[in-house]
């Protein structure tokens, strides 16, 4: 619609209010006229109808009122009727409020995993709280819809919208890579969980839990490495390059899971063996497990209790083995009080063996812990790696020596020289796995090195693609001024963006690669919690609404979708 005719619309508009609402006593209410003495809607807006209706309705009682007191009368009739109309304003503004408290508190109970049912109890609680605070608010309350069936459906919403807006994101996506894991819930239901890692041409990094994504821009697939996933003929990862039909895809075996299976050459069962049956015989039963801790009070103990050990957590061996080191005596006083055989805790050798295994698993665990993360680069964990491999090297040469600078327990043993061979060909072994397992890295070095290390790289070893702009890049200072100030992200998004097409696409795959399974295992974690024993009937529907709500970094659009929904009640 033009100024002109929006403004000549407006002016016959005041000129209608001003002078047939003084003459008839009707007001125009957007597209109808109506009467202010009886509400009635005046069915054409022509002065003929108007002045029938005034005429034969209402002319015998307002005739009289002339002049002055007609005006007043006019704006005591519009105040009238527009105190009318302010209460359905009202009334829609809170059944509004409520719809939207309803998707708000929906999202907060999806957030904590919590059962949809908990709505109801939430809603219980409201009401205590106004009833006592705010009594004149209680009818919003009662607005507020909150049963399980609506928290659900809430849930199911805001995941469809999260969804929506992070396809939207993907699309942007120069690059990407996927990370796969499968895993059973409680209700022994197989859940394949795909995370997506992607880079705008901007360089903002995604990392989301996935459902679908375009395959075209695919750079890399990381998994567990089961035989499921990487199997060469059936396997899901050849089965889905060959569906896609895509080159140059980096498939790589979870750093993290490799490095925990490195860890497994380490050959001392007889050490687990004993450590773990004194920790079950402790831990597993009520009062030997009070009895224990009381008795590490009576000692003055540094460590109230033993740790568990599972096998399936990265971290429990070396927390185990490193706590029963701290407390064995302790441990070898209470046991033989039990009566238990714990002889193995005066076998010198059994000792040594238990002291290395002590520390080359702290070692590891130190390892896995850097490892661990969401967001971080693949080549930095490549980096990590390669910097434990020259530690072992260290760790050989200094233990065929007989230092043992960085072992401490067997420090404390003080055991010689001739009693480490046996623990120099444990490292070797180490050293021998971690090159196997880490091959497939290897082979990307170069691709992880011209990435980290621009201004590092010999311009003859490199792709002739990029030549000419390492080049450009190694002799501006400012830039290299840039790289030493900042982390790697931004140096590409802030100085390499638009002036190096090259290298700038070259660093979105590296960013985008995973360099772990590290997010699906977390959101297995998640899917424990969500789908506990009391809520063991959850649909795959629900659970994954929910799931993706709690763990997504984008946020659902609330106010789009309550103004979507029409309002409730709670049943």
């Amino acid at each position: 619609m033009s100024c002109s005719k929006k403004r000549k619309i407006d002016f016959e508009r005041r000129k209608f209010n001003n002078k047939w609402s003084i003459k008839y006593f009707v007001v125009q209410n957007h597209q109808d006229v109506v009467c202010l003495i009886c509400q009635d809607t005046i069915a054409v807006m022509k002065e003929f109808n108007i002045k029938r209706h005034y005429s034969t309705k209402h002319s015998a009682t307002y005739d009289t009122i002339v002049g002055q007191l007609r005006v007043d009368k006019v704006q005591q009739l519009k105040k009238s009727l527009s105190k009318q109309q302010q209460v359905f304003c009202s009334y829609k503004k809170d059944i509004e409020l409520a719809t939207k408290l309803s998707f708000k508190l929906s999202e907060a109970i999806a957030e904590k995993g919590k059962p949809f049912s908990d709505g109801e109890f939430i809603k219980n609680c409201l009401e205590i709280f106004i009833e006592n605070v705010s009594p004149e608010k209680k009818h919003l309350v009662d607005q507020i819809s909150l049963s399980r069936f609506t928290v659900a459906r809430r849930t199911d919403d805001l995941s469809k919208n999260i969804e929506v807006s992070l396809k939207e994101r993907i699309r942007k996506c120069s690059a990407f890579s996927i990370a796969l894991d499968e895993s059973t819930d409680l209700s022994d239901t197989a859940q394949l969980v795909v995370f997506i890692r992607g880079v705008t041409n901007e360089f903002e990094v995604i990392e989301e839990f996935l459902d679908m994504a375009n395959s075209s821009k695919l750079v890399g697939i990381t998994t567990d490495g089961a035989p499921s996933m990487v199997g060469k003929n059936n396997g899901f990862v050849k089965r889905f390059l060959d569906a896609i039909e895509a080159e140059n895809v980096l498939v790589s075996h979870c750093i993290i899971h490799q490095e925990n299976l490195c860890s497994k050459v380490l050959d001392f069962r007889d050490v687990m063996k004993n450590v773990v049956s004194c920790v079950n015989y402790i831990r597993a039963r009520g009062l030997n497990h009070r009895q224990f801790k009381s008795f590490m009070q009576e000692v003055n103990s540094d460590y109230p209790d033993v740790n568990y050990f599972c096998a399936v957590r990265w971290l429990s061996r070396a927390a185990t083995l490193k706590r029963f080191w701290s407390l064995k005596h302790d441990i070898q006083t209470f046991m033989e009080s039990k009566g238990q055989d714990v002889s193995f805790l005066k076998d010198e050798t059994w000792l040594n063996d238990f002291a290395f295994l002590t520390d080359i698993t702290h070692h590891l665990s130190e390892l896995n812990v850097k490892l661990q993360g969401k967001h971080q680069l693949a080549n930095k964990m490549v980096e990590q790696i390669s910097s434990f491999q020259a530690k072992l090297q260290l760790f050989r040469s200094q233990l065929s020596k007989g230092f043992l600078t960085h072992f401490s327990c067997l420090e404390s043993r003080k055991v010689k020289v001739e009693d480490c061979v046996k623990f120099v060909a444990m490292i070797e072994k180490l050293i021998s796995v971690f090159d196997f397992r880490f091959e497939d890295f290897r082979k990307h070095n170069a691709d992880f090195q011209l990435f980290a290390h621009p201004f590092d790289q010999v311009v003859e070893n490199i792709p002739c693609s990029f030549q000419l702009e390492i080049i450009d890049l190694q002799e501006n200072v400012d830039l290299k001024r840039a790289y030493q100030e900042n982390d790697l992200i931004t140096f590409y998004r802030s100085y390499v963006y638009g002036n190096y097409i090259n290298l700038e696409n070259h660093a979105r795959k590296m960013i985008s690669l995973f360099g772990s399974t590290y997010s699906c295992e977390q959101f297995f974690s998640k899917i424990k919690l969500f789908k506990s024993k009391c809520r063991n009937q959850l649909s795959d529907e629900h659970l994954s609404s929910q799931l993706r709500v709690a763990t997504s970094s984008v946020k659902a659009d609330i106010d789009k979708i309550s103004g979507e929904r029409r309002y409730q009640t709670s049943h």
